[in-house]
């Protein structure tokens, strides 16, 4: 999918992303809503539907609230495609890979 997009425009959905989560509660919720979200996408697809429905929601409210602590809004309202670049800046972060800017941490 990346290889659709120019190299730039990648690098700036994941400098975006990571500028819009740097409060350490947003941070923490969002470690946890992503894994939930995706892995209701599971559910959903290979399971119980209803109960991927009823985590789908509970994944995103647990990032809205992050975002109401951090007093933003969640990056993919400017764009969609930050939902795929969350994945990957949850495992830079637990990784302690450096991100766009060069001086991200482990969370």
């Amino acid at each position: 999918m990346w290889g659709l997009l120019p190299r730039g425009t990648v690098v700036g959905l994941y400098s975006h992303y990571d500028g819009a989560h740097t409060h350490p509660v947003n941070r923490a919720l969002h470690m946890v809503a992503i894994p939930v979200g995706f892995s209701s996408l599971v559910w959903f697809w290979f399971h119980h539907w209803i109960i991927g429905l009823v985590v789908i929601p509970a994944a995103f409210a647990l990032a809205w609230l992050g975002h109401l602590i951090e007093g933003n809004k969640p990056a993919f309202l400017t764009n969609p495609a930050h939902v795929f670049v969350a994945p990957v800046w949850m495992v830079r972060k637990i990784f302690g890979r450096a991100g766009a800017s060069g001086d991200d941490k482990a969370a």
